[in-house]
């Protein structure tokens, strides 16, 4: 609610009541009769309690308040107009008349009076000479002037003496400076939301912001910006920027027409990282807005911002403890992989398929200093080119169809302060080889349609069951990136040169699997002769298979030696399926030997002829454990 305020006297009070002013719906007028000293003692009351939001006066009173309130004054002016219709009222009393003006006389009566054939005094009178008035109101009387026309002082005067009096402001210039005031408060409130809009905006925002006008003197200084200078705010204010920050860039980016982004600038022993743009008007410089952020919080906020993504998903699940073993073999590439992790240069992890290089991986990046941070792992070979260069280094938005809104960071962004793990390297395209090169090089990534180069500080780990020599040969792989991975080298054994480990290891994975069968059996099957003159090409991960295929189908089989000899031959070549294979088909038909060879697409006789080569297999132990 918009409130207005009229200072007033009885006289300017029955004008207004007469003129029947209505204000807008979200208006108010209020209406004091308090004039002069008694006028400026009210207003300032009034303000103090913050109960008005425009002031209205006129004359004398009017030009009190002005030395005294913050609040707008609207004046009634008296106009030409005023002194028309106010003569053409005093024309009935007397073709003689005085008007009284303040402070000043009013310009072009002299022309208003040839027409109207009156004979008039102008006097300009000050309220602070009332005597002055008395004697001069008796000397109209003494010329045989018996009619004025003035305020309510004046007219109050002229009345006691029995004179004519016309007061000397009209409706219309009452209603303007009404309608003046209505327009100009709700200017004023709209101001006035808008600079606290904006200095909440000044006091809440992260970084800091200093502007200037075009002497480079200080308007706004907001708490970031006392915080990162340490500088008080009421101090700043006014000063010229010069003399609050003499040796910065500070002094000399304020005049320059064009804006700089992004510069990094010393405070102190603090950095920041400024942005400046200049205020111009119609090519002229009106003065300047710097913001900046402290290059510490900067960074503290990243990091807090990916340890929160770090959480969520990015952790490692195993350490070095969770390798098993005691072979030769595998000590001595868990004691490699301790003195690895201490340091930050990248890694290529060498090994067969399933020997558990993303273990060793993960052991590496738990045992270093980067344990706090993400571990991000990505399988090169799991994506198609085009994927795999955006899941690596992000998008920006609009980079091409689909673009999530907004863009994405890539995962070498998500790896920041940690480990990236490139699975299956030997598998990257040459085209996105150039621009891994170039990460590991510079330890930069420019996302895909971005033009902003975003440093990274990353510790890359590869793993590869190939040869990348012979690639290199064969130009299927970059030579400079090979010698970028083959920085520290880490060879992970087969299986099949740690053969002390299969019982670890064979044990460890039945307790898991079948935490109900007794120790004892878990250790003589663990033993068992048939694994140690296994082959195993499929390492670890095959040996680990092989033991979840023993725990499904071992209820099927009273003898469980049967079973992992049955497991550990090799697949019939006339086109039967594995040992394995057949007892789980047959187990889940329920013994049925043709529902079981349709199921594996062999003859009832191909399948017969391979049940019998099974020792002490059931069928009807399958029959009767299908209808349990």
């Amino acid at each position: 609610m918009l409130r207005v305020i009229v200072m007033s006297t009885p006289m300017m009070s029955s004008v207004i009541h007469n003129l029947g002013y209505t204000p807008p719906p979200d208006v108010s007028i209020g209406i004091f009769e308090a004039v002069l000293e008694k006028g400026v003692a009210l207003a300032k009351q009034l303000e103090h309690s913050n109960d008005v939001d425009v002031f209205v006066a006129a004359g004398s009173s009017a030009k009190l308040l002005s030395r005294v309130v913050e609040k707008p004054l609207i004046e009634i002016s008296v106009t030409g107009f005023d002194i028309l219709y106010a003569l053409k009222t005093a024309m009935h009393f007397s073709s003689s008349v005085a008007v009284f003006t303040y402070p000043e006389q009013i310009h072009h009566i002299a022309a208003t009076l040839d027409v109207l054939a009156m004979q008039v005094k102008t006097i300009v009178y000050d309220y602070e000479q009332i005597p002055k008035l008395e004697r001069a109101i008796d000397e109209l009387l003494r010329l045989g002037i018996r009619t004025v026309i003035g305020p309510s002082l004046i007219v109050q005067m002229a009345q006691r003496r029995g004179m004519n009096a016309v007061f000397i402001y009209s409706n219309d210039s009452v209603k303007r400076a009404l309608d003046q005031a209505v327009q100009v408060g709700k200017i004023n409130l709209m101001e006035a939301e808008r600079v606290k809009r904006f200095e909440t905006i000044l006091n809440f925002t992260y970084g800091g912001i200093i502007a200037t006008d075009a002497g480079g003197n200080v308007t706004a200084f907001n708490p970031a910006a006392e915080k990162i200078t340490g500088l008080d705010r009421k101090m700043a204010l006014g000063k010229p920027i010069g003399k609050l920050f003499p040796n910065s860039k500070f002094v000399r980016i304020v005049h320059l027409k064009e804006p700089e982004i992004n510069q990094i600038v010393s405070l102190g022993d603090r950095r920041i990282i400024t942005n400046h743009v200049p205020i111009l008007s119609e090519g002229i410089l009106t003065g300047a807005v710097i913001t900046f952020q402290d290059f510490a919080a900067i960074q503290d906020a990243e990091a807090e911002i990916r340890s929160k993504l770090f959480h969520k998903g990015f952790l490692v699940k195993t350490g070095l403890d969770d390798i098993h073993g005691r072979s030769p073999a595998i000590l001595h590439a868990k004691d490699e992989t301790r003195l690895f992790a201490s340091s930050h240069a990248t890694i290529t992890i060498l090994g067969e398929t399933g020997t558990g290089k993303e273990l060793f991986a993960q052991g590496i990046h738990r045992a270093s200093p980067r344990a706090a941070h993400p571990f991000v792992a990505i399988n090169c070979d799991a994506f198609p080119m085009t994927l795999l260069e955006s899941e690596l280094f992000g998008y920006d938005e609009g980079a091409f169809t689909g673009a999530r809104r907004g863009g994405k960071k890539g995962l070498i962004e998500l790896a920041h302060r940690g480990t990236l793990f490139l699975d299956e390297i030997a598998e990257m395209p040459i085209a996105l080889q150039t621009r891994m090169l170039r990460v590991l090089e510079e330890r930069e990534v420019i996302r895909i349609g971005g033009e902003k180069i975003i440093n990274v500080d990353i510790r890359v780990i590869a793993a590869t069951n190939k040869d990348l020599w012979a690639l290199v040969c064969e130009k299927k792989f970059r030579e400079d990136l090979y010698y970028r991975l083959n920085v520290l080298v880490l060879r992970v054994p087969p299986l099949r040169v740690r053969l002390d480990d299969i019982p670890i290891l064979t044990s460890l994975f039945l307790s898991e699997l079948l935490p109900d069968m007794p120790a004892k059996q878990v250790r003589s099957i663990a033993n068992h002769s048939c694994l140690r003159q296994h082959s195993w090409p499929g390492n670890v991960r095959e040996l680990k298979n092989l033991m979840e295929r023993f725990a499904v189908l071992s209820p099927a089989f009273p003898d469980l030696f049967s079973l992992l000899d049955s497991l550990l031959q090799p697949q019939d070549r006339v086109g039967c399926k594995a040992a394995g294979e057949i007892v789980r088909v047959l187990c889940e038909s329920g013994g049925s030997r043709r529902v079981a060879a349709e199921r594996l697409g062999v003859s009832r006789s191909t399948l017969w002829r391979r049940i019998k080569r099974l020792k002490n297999f059931s069928p009807e132990l399958c029959r009767r454990k299908s209808h349990l």
